[in-house]
């Protein structure tokens, strides 16, 4: 009984942080993240060589509320930037060169669950 007043009162501490400051638990790309009430970002350096012409990024999942924000950054510069709300499926293609590139990931008070993952390739004409 008493291991059963922990859990409750565990869960209930759990869901109070998570109304009041947001709670994202996952590990991308491996994994889906799930997110409640969840604002931040996340960012990955990518280094693309000279065979490579894409990037290309994974994106699925639902989101109840919010929305995702999924951009591509080279030297502070913003190349390219979609959006997501809703239920979505997507694989978006960003056209890229040789050099370093930085992926973020901006999350606006999403609640729901998100998988994503990238890869830089060269696509046959």
């Amino acid at each position: 009984m008493r291991s059963l007043l922990v859990l409750v009162l565990a869960a209930l501490g759990l869901y109070w942080y998570a109304e009041r400051y947001g709670l994202a638990v996952g590990y991308p790309p491996f994994l889906p993240v799930f997110y409640w009430k969840y604002t931040g970002e996340a960012q990955y350096s990518v280094r693309v060589t000279g065979l490579y012409d894409a990037l290309k990024v994974k994106v699925s999942g639902r989101l109840d509320e919010g929305r995702l924000q999924v951009a591509l950054l080279k030297e502070g510069r913003e190349v390219a930037k979609r959006a997501f709300s809703g239920t979505f499926q997507e694989e978006v293609r960003f056209p890229v060169e040789a050099g370093e590139y930085l992926l973020r990931f901006r999350l606006e008070g999403a609640r729901g669950q998100v998988r994503y993952d990238w890869v830089a390739t060269k696509f046959a004409p």
